[in-house]
């Protein structure tokens, strides 16, 4: 019984600290590197994928300016990833990408 109050309290503690941190938080951490890694493999050559990463040649907005849009969300982001847009090389991402990449770009919201 001990242990199962410690782990009811445990988890309760846990998804109140996920929800006081935010949507950033909230991504697995497995998701948002995996998102990192496939955005430098696959979106640098458009859009400036780290803050402070400099330019881009397109006028493609960067990764932060993104996810600092007002009412955006990884859901979103994701639908959008995984359709063709303009001028983007790698498209028809598998909804595993487009999630990992979208948590990615979520994870660069300002807090």
């Amino acid at each position: 019984m001990f242990h199962r109050t410690c782990a009811v309290l445990l988890f309760a503690t846990f998804a109140a600290s996920l929800v006081a941190l935010g949507p950033a938080a909230r991504s697995a951490p497995g998701s948002v590197s995996t998102g990192q890694s496939i955005a430098q493999r696959d979106c640098t050559q458009c859009h400036v994928i780290t803050p402070g990463g400099g330019s881009g040649w397109t006028s493609a907005p960067s990764f932060e300016s993104i996810a600092n849009r007002q009412n955006e969300t990884a859901s979103a982001l994701s639908a959008y990833i995984q359709k063709s847009h303009l001028h983007m090389l790698h498209d028809k991402r598998t909804p595993a990408d487009a999630n990992a990449i979208a948590a990615y770009i979520m994870s660069l919201k300002a807090q």
